[in-house]
């Protein structure tokens, strides 16, 4: 009877005290997600977004606690994945760099047709789309507006890309790095300034700055 009752307070303890080393990591984690969000520098990159994927949900219910945004949990880790695939990324050749537009951001009255590689983007001049798609052609890379992520995962296996940037949603964003990790393709990710179905808006300023770092100006782009 002693030996179970000396088991169950090893138990008891050794719980405890895991779940205050989940807290106090959280805590440290939540502080350099702030730090991050407000100053764009990372410090532990990779012991961070390690911490983000196994904490999400205990950072998030401290930032909900604290009444911060939670999303800022998610800015972050979309920002330290790319801060940590930059330099893999840099290193492809730009003919092995694929670029993956969601459909929403093209115009309403857009005439592209659908085709068994996406939307067949002809630059009538209604969105910004096809002016993205001049100059990232131009550039040397692949450029595609898909209407969804099992195109994506098509065109990857059929391709073969050796690194990619992606436009979506904040939650596009981070499935779709991490879905790019699983392949060993280094990706960055540019979010929506808007998120929805239809009429969504992008930075394009950070698009362009993403593909050609030295020359980040939308008016230059042009």
């Amino acid at each position: 009877m002693d030996y179970l009752v000396h088991l169950y307070y090893l138990v008891g303890k050794s719980v405890i005290i895991l779940l205050a080393a989940v807290l106090i990591l959280s805590l440290a984690g939540a502080l350099l997600i702030l730090y991050s969000f407000k100053t764009g520098r990372f410090f532990f990159a990779r012991p961070l977004l390690i911490g983000i994927s196994l904490l999400e949900n205990v950072i998030k219910a401290l930032f909900w606690i604290a009444r911060a945004d939670d999303t800022i949990v998610d800015d972050v880790g979309v920002c330290l994945r790319n801060y940590i695939n930059r330099r893999d990324f840099s290193r492809t050749p730009v003919e092995g760099r694929f670029i993956f537009m969601p459909q929403c951001v093209r115009s309403t009255d857009c005439p592209a047709k659908l085709t068994p590689e996406g939307i067949s983007c002809i630059n009538c001049g209604r969105c910004e789309v096809g002016a993205a798609k001049k100059f990232a052609e131009d550039h040397g890379y692949r450029f595609f507006v898909v209407p969804g992520s099992s195109f994506i995962k098509r065109i990857i296996k059929k391709y073969r890309p050796q690194a990619i940037v992606g436009v979506g949603c904040q939650m596009e964003i981070k499935e779709g790095l991490v879905m790019c990790h699983s392949y060993g393709i280094p990706a960055l990710g540019v979010p929506l300034t808007k998120s929805g179905c239809v009429s969504t808006t992008l930075d394009w300023d950070r698009f362009y700055e993403v593909l050609t770092p030295s020359n980040n100006s939308r008016r230059q782009a042009r």
